[in-house]
């Protein structure tokens, strides 16, 4: 059986705006934002509107 690498690898990233250490390949709301800076998925939920 042959397993997707997409599915079990992590990406550590440092959030732009807060500074948190967090998954930016977890299936969350984490993004990044002008393809270049990561946001958290707690700062992608709180400034979202933005």
């Amino acid at each position: 059986m042959c397993e997707s690498k997409d599915n079990n690898d992590e990406k550590i990233e440092v959030c732009y705006l807060c500074g948190v250490k967090f998954n930016i390949n977890a299936k969350d709301n984490s993004y990044y934002r002008y393809d270049k800076y990561p946001v958290c998925d707690g700062c992608s939920n709180s400034y979202g509107f933005y």
